[in-house]
């Protein structure tokens, strides 16, 4: 079972789209991170 569990996550900031449909799975230990394509993340 996992830590945490998204599914489908859209985020919308203004008009511009952050994520669409993002799906993941963490497990308890696990490090995980989004990192845009600027490196900022």
């Amino acid at each position: 079972m996992p830590l945490l569990e998204v599914s489908q996550l859209t985020v919308c900031y203004e008009k511009a789209m952050i994520l669409n449909e993002v799906s993941l799975e963490v497990d308890s230990g696990e490090l995980v991170s989004l990192v845009g394509p600027n490196g900022a993340g």
